[in-house]
């Protein structure tokens, strides 16, 4: 009886060392796998940054007029508009170019910082704030679209429609308004091109009434990364333009 005791007493320790040496595997098989998948992580965090850079190295142009946002009276130079409620754009502020930082009082601070521009003094062009203000939206009555760039844009490639905008009051987005929140941030959305493909950016309204502020609004041909916390969206030259900068209404 003893012999059968110590047999079973040696093959209970043989099975305990076996599920040590098992368990002592499986330690490191996960520990490999989790440094595998940091591996895969860091490489395919290093394969988009290249590919945005390749994307921002690729021409660039403007197709839409008028992305300085001058104005004649109420109405945006070069956007169309719905007649059918009340739509009005007007200068809400001006950043200027030659500024110290520290001497940037809290809200243009929050704007550039928004833009990719903490901490500059220098920048062309100036920096228009434009405010978007619309009511008497009936959802049974009216077509929800709002402003958009004429001439009417070109899809057959990519494009970029984007800007940088906050949301004050209502609700509206899409195209160049894209994820607008209560905070200041690059907004869009990318196309697909398409032979014979054209493009109304025009962002939707769905409230009876509001107001946003924007900057820079635009339709570019090319894939400009819309990443909020690294925005690339800036002041592009223009096919109509006599300069990379010019901001003139027909540019």
């Amino acid at each position: 009886m003893s012999d059968i005791m110590k047999e079973l007493q040696e093959v209970k320790k043989a099975s305990q060392e076996q599920t040590s040496a098992s368990q002592n595997l499986s330690a490191v098989v996960i520990g490999k796998m989790d440094e595998i998948d940091n591996q895969v992580e860091e490489a395919e965090k290093k394969f988009d940054a290249f590919i945005a850079q390749s994307r921002l190295e690729n021409a660039i142009f403007r197709q839409s007029k008028n992305q300085f946002c001058n104005l004649t009276d109420s109405d945006l130079d070069f956007f169309a508009k719905n007649s059918q409620y009340s739509i009005e754009v007007s200068l809400y502020r001006t950043i200027n170019n030659g500024i110290p930082w520290a001497q940037r009082d809290i809200e243009e601070q929050e704007i550039m910082a928004a833009m990719g521009l903490h901490g500059y003094t220098y920048f062309q062009p100036a920096i228009r704030v434009m405010k978007l203000k619309w009511s008497g939206y009936d959802a049974s009555q009216h077509a929800s679209h709002s402003i958009y760039p004429m001439p009417v844009g070109n899809g057959t490639g990519a494009t970029t429609v984007a800007s940088y905008a906050k949301l004050i009051t209502g609700s509206i987005s899409n195209w160049w308004l894209n994820g607008v929140t209560g905070s200041w941030s690059l907004c869009g959305k990318h196309t697909q091109g398409h032979p014979g493909r054209y493009i109304h950016a025009h962002p939707e309204v769905s409230s009876e009434s509001g107001e946003v502020l924007f900057i820079w609004p635009a339709i570019v041909s090319g894939y400009i990364p819309l990443d909020k916390e690294s925005p690339k969206w800036g002041y592009f030259p223009s096919m109509y333009g006599e300069n990379p900068y010019d901001a003139k209404p027909g540019a």
